[in-house]
């Protein structure tokens, strides 16, 4: 599974052929990060075992894995990033995953599912909310699927373990106990004719100034033909409303940044390569010293990404964005 620095670069800065616009504001700038194990400046309080876990079970069409990060304490008013990293869990096989199902307890903001080359099982640490890798699978609800058609699945080759990110807020006065899940259920042998894949498009340069409303712009064209399956957005909590479109019509749309209900098609929403994609995001900064800025903090930072779920995906790739 290809993890390349072109990729990184056009996921997270967002400057290859592509233009963004912000209404009424100047540029700002990213950090980027990748999927390490060092620390996050926003994840700060956390408190974990080690006693993360992966179990299986069969039945149905095919088998299932499940993958439970260490629980964690999430301190009343605290806001951290917590990463596990797992050994490949599917008997040193190739899997085809046809669905995920997530659940995390209260407090949740996301979950990101990456792929990691050469991962041994960890404990949970603390880690950056900048860090990117190609993904299978995110979410923003405590509870969450993916299912695909019949014949299409995502693939996690049996040489690339898994990294699980969490992102949690906890605006309670009371400690949390963060608990997270993931579940791969693996399609019967011999059905699967397509990959799935995860179209994933950031718009990481704005500048929101002190008392100001913005609406943060981003045009690509769609990369290949595809066939969509799930698409959401990702915001933090000075967002209003997320709107995404293609050649005009419109593809999502929310009005939260906690906890979005993603758009699910069925049958598949079916895009056109180079049809024009536009997304939008509307920031309202009430902070009268703050400018908004791209970043990891729910609190004080801001993100305007577009996430779909598709197939089929290119050879050899699990991720892409617009180019």
């Amino acid at each position: 599974m290809r993890t390349t620095t072109a990729l990184l670069a056009s996921v997270l800065l967002a400057t290859v052929s592509c233009n963004g616009g912000v209404t009424d504001g100047g540029g700002g700038s990213a950090a980027t990060g990748s999927s390490g194990d060092t620390g996050a400046t926003g994840a700060t309080g956390a408190t974990t075992g080690a006693t993360g876990s992966a179990s299986s079970s069969s039945g149905g069409g095919g088998d299932s894995v499940t993958l439970a990060m260490d629980p964690f304490t999430v301190p009343p008013g605290a806001e951290v990033y917590m990463c596990q990293n797992f050994a490949n869990p599917f008997g040193g096989e190739d899997a085809q995953v046809a669905s995920f199902e997530s659940h995390m307890a209260k407090g949740s903001h996301h979950l990101l599912v990456f792929y990691k080359d050469g991962a041994t099982d960890s404990a949970a640490k603390s880690c950056s909310g900048l860090e990117f890798a190609p993904t299978p699978y995110s979410t923003q609800l405590p509870d969450d699927s993916l299912d695909f058609p019949a014949g299409v699945a995502a693939l996690i080759p049996k040489t690339t373990g898994l990294r699980l990110q969490s992102h949690y807020l906890n605006v309670t006065a009371a400690p949390i106990t963060a608990h997270v899940e993931v579940t791969f259920h693996r399609a019967p042998a011999g059905t699967v004719t397509q990959q799935a894949g995860i179209l994933f498009v950031v718009q990481p340069k704005f500048d929101v100034p002190p008392l100001t409303t913005q609406v943060v712009t981003y045009d690509c064209p769609i990369p290949q033909d595809m066939n969509v399956v799930k698409a959401g957005s990702h915001m933090h909590k000075h967002g209003t409303d997320f709107t995404a479109t293609v050649a005009g019509n419109e593809l999502f749309h929310t009005t939260t940044w906690d906890d979005p209900a993603p758009a699910k098609f069925s049958p598949p929403r079916a895009l056109k390569m180079g049809d024009p994609m536009h997304f939008a995001c509307t920031f309202k900064n009430s902070d009268p010293m703050n400018h908004l800025q791209f970043g990891e903090s729910a609190n004080t930072n801001e993100m305007c990404i577009f996430v779909g779920a598709f197939y089929p995906v290119p050879a050899g790739q699990a991720t892409i964005t617009c180019q």
